[in-house]
This record gives structure tokens, sequence and C-alpha cells, in this order.
């Protein structure tokens, strides 16, 4: 079937049907017996001259001429047409947001930027062809402004791809379904700006390979390849999200810039089509550019949605009765506070415990926001556990995260039961500490971040960001205890912190940091909680800050010992524990996440909790 496919491309003297029965058609014969429930009738659409060449227009059944519509243009494969095409994906009928054309190509096959094929050879214009036709709509119709799309199968996929690379600026977004890429077309490709494009292809595609194919005409680069370089080319981060989807029989693989998306969808035992019993590529195209904004997820997550922002949430142990554990991140050295942190301690706790950590905003897949700051995710708390209807909790809170845990409980305690608190190396509320707090870096973002932000948006910080996610993936690597290897998530440790490349969550990471002081303030005008226990966990690491700083050893001496003074008193007052950890990291849910499950366990046992 390749040689053959191979003789449809290189030649043009073969006769229509055999093209038509080799070359991907969209008026596959096949197509009915690969399809659930295929569709009925399709209506003939118009179709509209330009010149020598034409386009199919189709509206939508309840078209209203005052209203606003997305385009979308829809691409035949080698030997097809567009009612044929029109027939096959039938998008008009699916959703009322998108006038829809389906152009015909001029030569029995698209320019789709391989410069090896016939179309190219007669010098075919489908570029300027495709500005035409969407210049044309525009004049008729009433068209959303930046709501251009393109979807194409087969050999119209390939030029669908060629679009993504050329006309970028013109197309939010590209489906292709049954190809993956030419050589010559992937070394070429220079999209002027970023675009989100979705691949769906049978793996045992046996016209178009998944996995590519070497020719010295027409080489292909397999459907994995092909979605890496839209990905690379959008500067999304390298690892993707993979997913096994419909019982199995659907594999995703997803990258994400944070605003563009490149996503594979491989049929596991699919062959050349435009659709499959388990993958109907029309609604899934449709439902792809409806959620362009919202990121894909690891498995476990999803985000929860208040007003006008969502939260990214990891829920585990969801079958277990009691207080719901609420994890909430705190900052290393670097400031990253995500729930990266929780990758070995949430499926620990989860074994007994209902447990669910939550990101910020700007932090993990939350949303980006130009305000964040711990005084906020204090009410933002209160807010996600009410959509969570999480109504009794235990807050265990890392490092700064004890600001947003002390603030939400003064601001709510009467409105949930909250049973008691956890803090792992919570900030001191105490002026020496403070002022090392509200010192070097916080008091230089808060002086710098004008400036700061737009360099950020410009990539400035992101090669040292990318340095110091390595690094950071090293040390941790060193703490996990050989018993905890297999209990450690390191697929979503990966993808967690990956989303600190984000350009939206490095600039929040500055606002964040900019925002410290007044946190701190507001966190340090609190009086003691002495209401519900809170048991404090309190390691020595700043031993090692002493160490790497002798210059300000007295210092930072001082601040370990007003730390270790105030948590000992404060889980005093509560009727917590203090647990003083000695040679212990501040990274502890990696180094020693028993200690804090035992913590936890203590607190129930004190509470009569299960």
């Amino acid at each position: 079937m390749q040689y053959f496919y191979r003789l449809c491309i290189w030649f043009t003297c073969l006769p229509l049907v055999f093209i038509l029965s080799n070359c991907g058609s969209s008026s596959d014969n096949n197509y009915q017996e690969h399809h659930d429930n295929p569709r009925g009738e399709v209506p003939v659409g118009t179709q509209v001259k330009l010149g020598t060449r034409s386009y199919l227009l189709a509206l939508p059944k309840d078209f209203q001429s005052e209203r606003t519509y997305k385009l979308l243009l829809v691409f035949h494969g080698s030997g097809g047409d567009s009612a044929g095409m029109q027939q096959l994906a039938a998008f008009e009928t699916l959703s009322s947001d998108y006038i829809v054309a389906y152009p015909q190509s001029e030569q029995v096959e698209w320019n789709e930027g391989c410069d090896c094929n016939i179309a190219h050879r007669l010098g075919a214009d489908d570029l300027g062809f495709v500005d035409q036709v969407i210049a044309d709509i525009a004049l008729r119709y009433r068209l959303m402004p930046g709501e251009v799309y393109a979807a194409g199968f087969s050999q119209g996929a390939l030029f669908s791809q060629n679009l993504a690379c050329n006309r970028s600026e013109v197309f939010k977004a590209v489906a292709v379904v049954a190809a993956p890429m030419s050589v010559q077309l992937a070394a070429s490709c220079k999209p002027t700006q970023p675009v989100s494009i979705m691949m769906a292809m049978g793996k045992q595609d046996n016209v178009l390979p998944y996995n590519g194919y070497d020719h010295a005409n027409f080489g292909l680069i397999s459907a994995e390849a092909a979605i890496a370089l839209f990905a690379r080319l959008n500067k999304s981060p390298a690892l993707p999200i993979r997913k096994t989807l419909a019982e199995g029989q659907v594999e995703l693989t997803a990258y994400s810039n944070g605003a563009q998306k490149a996503e594979l969808y491989a049929i596991t035992q699919g062959g050349h089509f435009w659709s499959f019993k388990a993958f109907d590529s029309s609604k899934e195209i449709l439902s792809f550019f409806a959620g362009l904004t919202e990121p894909t997820l690891p498995v476990g997550s999803a985000r929860v949605r208040v007003e006008q922002q969502a939260f990214h949430v990891r829920s585990m142990g969801q079958q277990h009765n009691g207080p719901a554990i609420i994890l909430m991140a705190g900052p290393n050295t670097n400031y990253h506070s995500d729930s990266a942190w929780f990758a070995l301690l949430q499926p620990l706790l989860a074994k007994h415990h209902r447990v669910h950590v939550i990101d910020r905003l700007s932090n993990g897949w939350s949303d980006s926001i130009e305000t964040p700051s711990y005084r906020r995710f204090a009410h933002d708390l209160a807010a996600v556990l009410q959509q969570l209807q999480e109504q009794q909790v235990i807050l265990v809170a890392f490092s700064s995260a004890s600001i947003s845990a002390r603030l939400f409980y003064e601001d709510y305690a009467n409105a949930f039961d909250i049973k008691a608190m956890l803090w792992i190396d919570p900030d001191i509320p105490l002026p020496h500490s403070l002022s090392l707090y509200k010192g070097y870096p916080a008091d230089w973002y808060q002086a710098n971040l004008p400036a700061l932000l737009p360099h950020l948006a410009n990539g400035g910080w992101t090669e040292r960001t990318l340095a110091k996610l390595q690094l950071e993936r090293e040390q941790v690597q060193q703490l996990v205890p050989a018993q905890y290897q297999s209990l450690m998530d390191w697929s979503y440790f990966d993808l967690a912190s990956q989303q600190r490349l984000l350009t939206g969550h490095q600039q929040g990471r500055a606002r964040e940091i900019a925002s410290y002081a007044a946190d701190l303030d507001a966190y340090a005008q609190l009086a003691w909680l002495t209401a519900i226990p809170v048991s404090v966990i309190d390691t020595d690491f700043e031993k090692a800050d002493i160490a790497a700083d002798p210059e300000n050893a007295e210092s930072l001496l001082l601040w370990l010992q007003e730390g270790s003074e105030w948590s000992r008193l404060q889980a005093e007052l509560s009727h917590g524990q203090y647990i003083a950890l000695q040679d212990a990291d501040h990274l502890l849910m990696f180094q020693q996440p028993e200690q804090i499950k035992r913590a936890l366990d203590t607190l129930l046992q004190q509470l009569q909790l299960p």
C-alpha cells in the first residue's frame, strides 16, 4: 500500500479510480464500517467560484446573518473533492458556532510543503488560494476576529500542517487526521507565532505510516516526532502528559506552553481513516478547538472553577471517610511552590485518608493571574473547598503556606469544621525572622518587578529556570529513601515541576515574591492560634544556610533559634505536638514522609477521628 501511495504522489497519469482507492480519498468506502453511528445525508452546500477555483460553503442549520461566527476550513485527501470531504466530516451538522468551507484542490493533491509532488511541480498556489477563501468569506459574513481554524484528512492533513507552518498568524488551531509529517516540511517549518495543533492517526495506518518512513523524495517523520516538533516550535516544556483513553483504544500525548496545545491521539488499532469506533474525529476536533484555553491534566487532576479563575486540584483516596487532608505548598530556595512537592506524600497519605492538594493561582495547572499572594489564597481556599463540598478538614501547610493556613482559620473558622493543622517549617512571625524574609530576594523583586515582568515574558529566565529544575530533580532523587521509591510519583513530579517554566507562571512567581512582605505583615498581626491543635515539625535545614554563608552565620543562627522557640510555643499553646528533627532537609515530604504521616496520625488519635 505504501508503494501505491508513492505512485499516486509521483505520477499524474494514473486513472482516477486507482487514486481514489489507494490515496486516502475523503470518500473512502471503508468509512462506514469504521464508524459506530454513520451520519445521515449532508445537504449539498453552495459551491463558490474564485476564478478558476472553488470551495464548498456550508452554513450551520440555524444560521443567522447578524451573528458572528468562527471559520473552519477543511481539506480533502489526494484524489478527493470538497463534496466528499463534507460528507465525511460534516462539521456544520455538529456545531452552530462555525461557518465551514471545504476548499477544492487545483491538482489531484495539495501543495503540502514537501516540494516533491504534483501540485508543487505544476505550481499550485494553495497557500494563496486559502488566503483568498478566507478573504472571500470575510466579505460575505461576520467572522470572529482571530477565530480561524483548519482541519485536513490524509494528504489534506499534510497541507493543514503547511498552514500551521506558514500561516500561523492566521490560524488559531489546526487539526491533522491520518498523516504524520513530511521530512521536508519538518525541516523548513518556521511558524511566525505559536499555533495549537491536534493530530489523530491510526497506529496501523499503511498508507501514511504512523512511524513514518525513509525515502529520498517523500520521506515522513513519525507522528510522535511531528507533534514533538510542533511542541518545540511552540516553546512548550519537553515532557508531555500521556494518557490512555477509550478503554485503552486511544493513546494521548499532550504538550502545552500554557497558551497553545500540541496533542496527538493515536488509535491503537486504527488504519487510514477519518474516524474510528473509538474516536469520532469530527467531534473530537471540535472539542479540541473549544478547549484550547483548558489545559490537559494528568490522571487524578481536575480544575475547579471559582468565579473567573480555575484552580488545579489533585485528589486521591476519595473512598475514605473522615476529615479531608488538605496539602498546601510553600517555597523552596528557588521559590518554587506547587503540588510537585507532594508527589510522594499524597499517595502515602491517600492509603488511609481523602487527600486534596490545591495549587495556588499561577502555580501548577491553575490559572495565572496578576495578583497572586498567600493572603489571597486564604480566601481562594475557602471557595475551592466549597466547590469540593469538603466541610471537615485538616490543613497540612509547608513553609510559607502557614500564612494562608493561619489567615484561612482567622476568616473562615465559623464556615468550616477545621479540626487541626500540621505545619512543616512554618514562617516565623517574629521581628528578626521577618527582617530576613523581607530582605533579599523579596525586596529585590518588589523594587524591580516592573522591569522584570517583560523580561520574563521574552523568555529571559526560562533557561535559568530549566537549570534550576534539573538541579532540583537531582536533589529530590537523593532525598527519597529506597523504601519509598515505588510510591514516589516521578511522572507527576516532573509534569508539575515543568509548569514552572510557563511564562505566566514565571511572572506569577515574581509577583507573589513581590507581595510576600505584605503577606508577612498580615500574618504577624495575628494572635497565637489556640482554638485547635497545631502540630509543628521543625527541621534544622537552616544549618545548611549557615554553613554556606559564614559571614551571616550569627544572623542565621538567631533565625534558627527564634524559629524553634516560636514553633515550640505555638504547639504547646494549642495542645499540638512540637517535633524537632535533626539533620533534616527542608523538603521533608521527600526525605522523611513517615514523620509527617506519624504526626498526622497522632493528631487524629488526639481528636478521636478516623
